[in-house]
C-alpha cells in the first residue's frame, strides 16, 4: 500500500488578498484556540479512520502545511502539530514536509526553527517581483522583502518554491519577463506560475463586474502562458503540471498525490481529504469548526463516497493536467481499454501538437495544457458515449 499524504490548513492571514478565494480569517487572536482544536481533530479523525479500517497504512511520506499563512503562527505550534501526527503515523525517512509562507509574514529566526523541526520544503507566495503589481494584488510585502525572504530561506532549505501570477489587467510580457528573469536568476528549484483568476465572490471579481478593471484577452493570456513555459523550459525546468515547473528531482510530491488521485488525509477548517474513495470536507468556518469538535463530532461539512463515474472523471482530468493519462493505470483502475475508445481522438491531439502519446501515456503539451478543460470534456464525452460502466 503506497504511503499517504497529510494536508494541514492554517486559515490565518494578516490581510486577505482581494483575489484569493481560499478560506482564511484575519482574527489572529484565535490562533491558540485553533491549534488546540486542530490537535483534537488530528487525534479524533485518525483514531476514527483506524477503528473503521479505512486507512490501509499508517505510513506517510508528505505533509503540506498550507493556508492562509502558516508562517504567521509560532514555530512551537508547528512542533505540536507534527508531534500529534507522529502519535498516529509513521513518517518515512525521505518524507517531504512543506510549509507555505508569505514574505510579509516571514521571520528569519523562524526558518531555522522550521528546519530544526523537520520542515524541508518552503513555498513562498511572492506573486511578482514588481512593486506596482504587488500593490495591485494588495500584497503586504515589497520586492526587496521577497528577495530577502528567499535569500534567508535558502540558508536553511535546498527545496524552495515560489508562486508567481501572470495575466494582471494591462500587464505586458515585458513586465512578466522581469519577474520571470528574476526567478530564473535566483536559480530556484521550483516555480509555480498561475494565471490570475477572477474568483466569484472575491473583491477582485466584484471590481470586474463593476467595470473598475479590464481583464486581458484570452488570446493574450494564452500567448503569455506559452512564452512563460518556453522560457522556463529553455532554462531546464520541467513543465510537469499546468502551472508548475521544476528542476530535476524537485517536483512537489504532495501535490502529485492529488493529481494521481492518491490517498490524502486533511485536517483543519475547510480542508479536504480523500481516503478509500471517500471524500470529506471540513466546515469553512472557524467558529463552527470549534463547536463541532467541542461537541464530540468531526468537523465535516460533507462526506461522500465517489461513484464510478466521479472517480473516472477525476482520474482523467487530474492526469491530463499533470503527468499524463496512463492507459495501463486506467485499465487497472477501471477495467476499460481506453486506447480502443480514444484512438481517433489521440491521433487528432497529437497531430494538432496538443499532446504526445508515448509509453501508453497521453500527455498534454503546453499548448494542450492551456485548453486542458476543453480537451478533458471532449474525451469524457467519448468515454461516456461508450457507456464504460457497462462494458467493463
Amino acid at each position: 500500500m503506497p504511503p499517504i499524504g497529510i494536508y494541514i490548513h492554517i486559515p490565518f492571514c494578516k490581510r486577505k488578498c482581494h483575489y484569493c478565494d481560499f478560506y482564511s480569517i484575519t482574527n489572529l487572536k484565535e490562533i491558540p484556540n485553533y491549534i488546540n482544536y486542530l490537535l483534537l481533530e488530528i487525534q479524533r479523525r485518525s483514531l476514527s479512520f483506524f477503528e473503521q479500517s479505512s486507512i490501509k497504512t499508517n505510513t506517510i511520506d508528505t505533509i503540506f502545511i498550507g493556508g492562509g499563512t502558516p508562517s504567521l503562527i509560532n514555530p512551537k505550534y508547528i512542533e505540536k502539530i507534527l508531534s500529534e501526527i507522529d502519535k498516529y503515523f509513521d513518517l518515512s525517512s525521505d518524507a517531504e514536509i512543506t510549509l507555505e509562507c508569505n514574505p510579509a509574514a516571514s521571520d528569519a529566526k523562524s526558518f531555522s526553527d522550521y528546519a530544526f523541526l523537520g520542515i524541508n520544503r518552503i513555498s513562498i507566495g511572492v506573486q511578482s517581483f514588481l512593486d506596482d503589481e504587488l500593490r495591485f494584488l494588495q500584497r503586504l510585502h515589497s520586492t526587496s522583502e521577497a528577495m530577502a525572504t528567499i535569500e534567508t530561506a535558502r540558508k536553511y532549505f535546498d527545496n524552495l518554491s515560489i508562486d508567481l501570477i501572470f495575466g494582471l489587467p494591462g500587464q505586458t510580457f515585458a513586465n512578466i519577463n522581469k519577474s520571470l528573469s528574476q526567478a530564473i536568476e535566483l536559480d530556484l528549484p521550483h516555480i509555480s506560475y498561475y494565471a490570475l483568476i477572477y474568483e466569484e465572490g472575491t473583491p477582485l471579481h466584484n471590481d470586474l463586474l463593476e467595470g473598475k478593471i479590464l481583464p486581458i484577452a484570452d488570446e493574450q493570456s494564452a500567448e503569455y502562458y506559452l512564452q512563460i513555459g518556453d522560457t522556463l523550459g529553455s532554462k531546464g525546468y520541467e513543465h510537469y503540471e499546468i502551472s508548475n515547473y521544476a528542476r530535476l528531482g524537485y517536483r512537489c510530491r504532495h501535490n502529485i498525490k492529488y493529481w494521481t488521485c492518491s490517498e490524502t488525509l486533511a485536517f483543519g477548517a475547510s480542508a479536504v481529504g480523500m481516503i478509500n474513495d471517500f471524500r470529506y470536507k471540513n466546515v469553512s468556518d472557524v467558529s463552527r469548526y470549534f463547536a463541532l469538535l467541542n461537541n464530540g463530532n468531526l468537523p465535516d461539512e460533507l462526506c461522500e463516497k465517489l461513484t464510478f463515474e466521479e472517480r473516472l472523471t477525476e482520474f482523467v482530468f487530474l492526469s491530463l493536467r499533470s503527468l499524463g493519462l496512463n492507459f495501463k493505470d486506467f485499465s487497472e483502475r477501471f477495467g476499460v481499454d481506453l486506447f480502443a475508445l480514444l484512438n481517433n481522438e489521440i491521433e487528432l491531439l497529437v497531430a494538432s501538437n496538443l499532446a504526445t502519446f508515448e509509453n501508453k501515456t497521453l500527455k498534454l503539451t503546453p499548448k494542450g495544457y492551456y485548453i486542458c478543460d476543453e480537451i478533458t470534456l471532449r474525451l469524457l464525452k467519448k468515454i461516456e458515449k461508450a457507456n464504460v460502466q457497462n462494458i467493463r
